[in-house]
């Protein structure tokens, strides 16, 4: 009878916490399409070099972003709404980062067909203060810290991919503007910033290194066409970039390859490969910008890509004779003109007489 009694309750509490917990159930509201929005995961996060900031990004499944910085010394948090790409110098006194746009405004801006382009935030990591620089596309700290470089959008409308480049000295604020930068990259742990030159119409394309610490602008390369690729060799002053050539004989463009050996010194070495001029490269094989060029360990070498190169279809023969006689038909036009001012030249005078 005991054991029984004691079933007996134990049954009827369960039965309670079930009823309790059912009732409880049914007194919270359903989750709504408006509640999902609310669900968020989390991004990857980095340290400053010091170990003493982290950030990470936070990502709602409505968009509503946010990157968060946090201070492990002070044991305090900043959130930049819809931050994204956090980068620290390598002194840990500065983090630079992306900042977009909720998707309500980029609807409007797209409606009003005003262009998407997002802000750069510049945060002190020693005093906390906050600079916002508008239309920064894409940024990069110089190896050692010191220096950031910030590109801005090319101008819409125009064929060259050139922007604006502002590099500025994070001690003094000083900014250095070039014009016209298609791409830039830093010297792996140097101070050389490495630019290609990408102007409407290409005059004055080229690669140019820029040395902030003593202002010195060097050319390496210029010509009338595209470049692209730039590849520093990892730990050194060697660089690499591929020039664009363009052949009428096939269909898609190849490349030549430029390097440079120590562009530290006075007289860096410049070497130059063309595959249409080099003995034993294989024909109807072009070079490919979709490779990145790659550097061997100790500089003696480069590696790069290849791809089959179609040749352009010949034209049926009678192509090749309308061709022809369109080509004629001016000079065929400006010779008549010339002989029938020839016999206008050539017509006798005429002669009047008159008897009072």
């Amino acid at each position: 009878m005991r054991r029984t009694a004691i079933r007996t309750v134990t049954s009827a509490i369960f039965i309670c916490l079930l009823v309790a917990s059912t009732a409880a159930a049914q007194q919270k509201p359903a989750i709504t399409p408006d509640d999902y929005g609310k669900w968020e995961s989390l991004g990857s996060g980095i340290f400053s070099a010091n170990g003493e900031w982290f950030t990470y990004t936070i990502r709602r499944v409505n968009e509503e972003s946010e990157l968060r910085i946090c201070s492990l010394a002070a044991d305090s948090t900043k959130i930049v709404g819809y931050g994204s790409r956090p980068t620290f110098s390598d002194d840990s006194l500065w983090l630079a980062y992306s900042i977009g746009y909720s998707q309500a405004e980029r609807d409007r801006m797209e409606k009003a067909n005003k262009p998407i382009r997002n802000k750069m935030g510049l945060f002190d990591l020693t005093s906390g203060e906050e600079m916002i620089v508008e239309d920064v596309a894409s940024f990069s700290f110089r190896d050692g810290g010191g220096y950031l470089a910030m590109r801005r959008y090319p101008i819409k409308g125009r064929e060259s991919k050139g922007a604006d480049l502002v590099v500025r000295d994070l001690a003094t604020g000083l900014d250095t503007n070039f014009g016209n930068v298609s791409a830039f990259t830093w010297q792996d742990e140097g101070s050389l910033l490495a630019m290609i030159i990408d102007a409407e119409g290409k005059a004055g394309n080229g690669v140019q290194v820029y040395d902030p610490s003593t202002g010195n602008l060097r050319t390496l390369d210029s010509a009338e066409a595209e470049y692209t690729g730039l590849s520093w060799r990892e730990e050194s002053a060697d660089l690499a970039v591929l020039r664009k050539k363009e052949d009428e004989a096939y269909e898609d463009e190849t490349h030549v390859i430029l390097a440079w050996n120590n562009l530290t010194g006075r007289r860096p070495d410049k070497k130059v490969f063309d595959h249409a001029e080099a003995a034993g490269f294989p024909t109807d094989v072009r070079i490919v910008d979709f490779r990145s060029l790659s550097w061997a360990d100790d500089g003696s070498t480069l590696f790069f890509g290849i791809k089959q190169w179609e040749k352009k279809p010949e034209e049926p023969e009678e192509a090749k004779r309308d061709t022809a006689a369109t080509e004629e038909e001016p000079k065929r036009k400006e010779e008549e003109e010339e002989e029938e001012e020839e016999e206008e030249e050539e017509e006798p005078a005429g002669v009047e007489v008159w008897h009072a």
